[in-house]
């Protein structure tokens, strides 16, 4: 961690002008600065640490359609599509927390029903149910 004192100069969003531009610390508290004065304005303020860079998301899948009937490429459509097609019914697990669920395994959900694993996250899958693409936790 890099220490700051009085006097010393430092590149810091400035309010009053509008971007980042020289300032010079007022005062530190253990190594952190305090107040600085901006060199363009000589507007005195609180020191603000750069925020830092989000984190780069993965794509999520689009949530199901609320209203009407299954569109062609629907979530709902889709769901009902691969139920069809590999007898998902049939291969279905009981839901538990503590099992380890594979993208592609089929299970029973005691509120949402049947439901196909889309992809992994961790110890997170993401399941299309008839109802749309819920997040549960895996072991």
């Amino acid at each position: 961690m890099k220490t700051y004192y009085a006097g010393q100069d430092v590149d810091a969003p400035c309010g009053r002008c509008g971007g980042e531009t020289r300032h010079q610390v007022l005062t530190a508290t253990d190594g952190v600065p305090d107040r600085l004065i901006c060199g363009n304005c000589r507007s005195v303020h609180k020191y603000r640490a750069a925020k830092p860079e989000p984190l780069a998301r993965s794509p999520r899948l689009p949530a199901a359609a609320k209203t009407g009937g299954a569109r062609p490429n629907s979530l709902t459509a889709q769901f009902l599509e691969s139920l069809v097609r590999e007898q998902g019914g049939a291969l279905a697990r009981p839901y538990r927390v503590s099992e380890t669920w594979a993208e592609g395994a089929w299970m029973d959900h005691p509120t949402f029903g049947l439901g196909r694993v889309q992809r992994r996250l961790g110890k997170k899958v993401d399941v299309l149910f008839r109802d749309g693409l819920k997040t549960l936790v895996s072991a």
